[in-house]
């Protein structure tokens, strides 16, 4: 081959070579970055009910989209009161509220000595005791604590300072679901086990004590009110088991059982935990009290196609969702009068979190509604909300718009809960499962 043209040859293959990597870098960098979710994995802890699944060879999705849950009321976004806290997926978060030393110079002292008197030989004598300086050892602190999905590893932030730091580095790889016990000193790690992946593990560890396995196929978990004990519900050959244990203690007590199996336990009160059918759009659901004390159970309402739950702390109201032709509708349920009140929003129970006043209600609600299968879509993932929060009166109806979908970004909140004071609302985004706060 002459030199000019191998020089030639070269010299195309050189400049082909350069717009084909140019090409392979620019498409990598510009793809969208996603989170993989093994299916099979995430329906082992799918709250969601035996429906016919959508757009999978049967009828199509009804794709129309429906505005809903305009308030009209005015919010400040210059300044965005979202704050992303973490970077990565979680598995569970809580509040808390915590002891920090405080440094060892800060000390108070009385302003006087203290006197006091007493008679010797008939005698009224003065004594006079200098003041001491009495050391501050250390003080309470809201903070919160949360762990990472990948490695089970529990991180902690006090909300005074926005320091944030790692407690443990102990390493449970691909943690589904993390529950904290009150003092969020106690954790219930919940995961795919990795030998056998039709089981569910559950993992009881306690930061600096002990730890150990809890029963297989512990289909779901519910905290008491003083977050002391928990209620699980575990698959058997029979159908499921509903059995009470302590954080603290080996035993357990059984106050349920049950052949069927669609069950979703909130813990309301002592003595009563509600049980709720697993929800489907073709599908009438109820809901039960369980009596923890005798073991009865007692049937509240029904008959509500897409029926989810949340009770209020005292067990009162019960906020609930119905699918509708234009989708899910929430609505408040009075359990003494056996009424049920129209709260003109639209949205999922699951996506709402109760006052301590019993009687106001937080709610991330979606600003448009597409198709109607709810809350099927939701769960399989087909569909994906963009939130605006909310403050429902459940007595009157009235509504208050705290933040709204230009706020913040693309939020798709769940697992939300308060501080003490009720300014700040925590939540995950089901978009990237990341921890987010918003101020109130």
């Amino acid at each position: 081959m002459p030199r000019k043209t191998k020089i030639i040859f070269i010299t195309v293959f050189i400049i082909v070579g350069a717009i084909m990597l140019g090409y392979y870098f620019y498409n990598k960098n510009t793809s969208t970055n996603t989170i993989g979710t093994d299916t099979s994995f995430y329906q082992k802890f799918n709250p969601f009910g035996g429906g016919k699944k959508v757009n999978n060879g049967g009828e199509p999705t009804d794709t129309s989209t429906v505005n809903v849950n305009e308030t009209g009321g005015q919010v400040n976004n210059k300044t965005s009161r979202f704050t992303k806290i973490t970077n990565f997926v979680i598995s569970g978060a809580t509040f808390f509220e915590d002891t920090r030393l405080l440094p060892k110079t800060e000390v108070t002292t009385p302003e006087a000595p203290v006197v006091t008197t007493k008679i010797v030989k008939g005698k009224v004598v003065k004594i006079t005791q200098p003041a001491v300086p009495v050391e501050q050892n250390s003080e309470i602190v809201p903070s919160i604590r949360y762990v990472e999905r990948a490695t089970g590893h529990v991180y902690q932030m006090y909300l005074d300072t926005k320091i944030t730091g790692k407690i443990s580095n102990s390493t449970i790889p691909s943690v589904y679901e993390t529950i904290f016990d009150g003092k969020a000193n106690s954790l219930i790690y919940r995961y795919i086990s990795p030998e056998d992946k039709n089981v569910i593990t559950s993992f009881l560890a306690t930061l600096g004590g002990k730890s150990g396995f809890l029963s297989e196929n512990i289909l779901q978990i519910s905290l008491s009110p003083d977050k002391s004990k928990f209620f699980s519900i575990i698959k058997n050959a029979n159908g499921v088991l509903g059995i009470i244990k302590s954080f603290d203690e080996t035993k357990t007590n059984q106050v349920f059982n049950s052949a069927f199996t669609e069950w979703l336990p909130q813990w309301v009160t002592e003595q009563n935990i509600y049980l709720t059918t697993k929800p489907s759009y073709l599908v009438e659901g109820s809901v039960f009290s369980l009596n923890t004390t005798n073991g009865t159970l007692s049937k509240i309402f029904g008959g509500i196609k897409g029926l989810t739950t949340l009770a209020n702390n005292d067990g009162t109201s019960i906020l609930y969702g119905a699918s509708l032709d234009n989708g899910p509708k929430l609505n408040v349920f009075n359990v003494k009068n056996h009424t049920s009140l129209e709260l003109d929003k639209y949205g999922l129970p699951e996506k709402c979190i109760w006052s301590s006043d019993n009687i106001n209600v937080y709610c991330a609600v979606p600003a448009t509604i597409v198709g109607t299968q709810y809350p099927d879509s939701w769960y399989q993932g087909t569909v994906s909300f963009n939130d605006m929060f909310i403050k429902i009166n459940t007595q009157t109806s009235d509504t208050t718009t705290i933040a709204n979908t230009n706020d913040g970004g693309q939020i798709d909140a769940i697992n939300l809960f308060l501080n003490k004071d009720e300014n700040k609302i925590f939540f995950t985004n089901k978009k990237d499962y990341t921890l987010w706060s918003l101020d109130m």
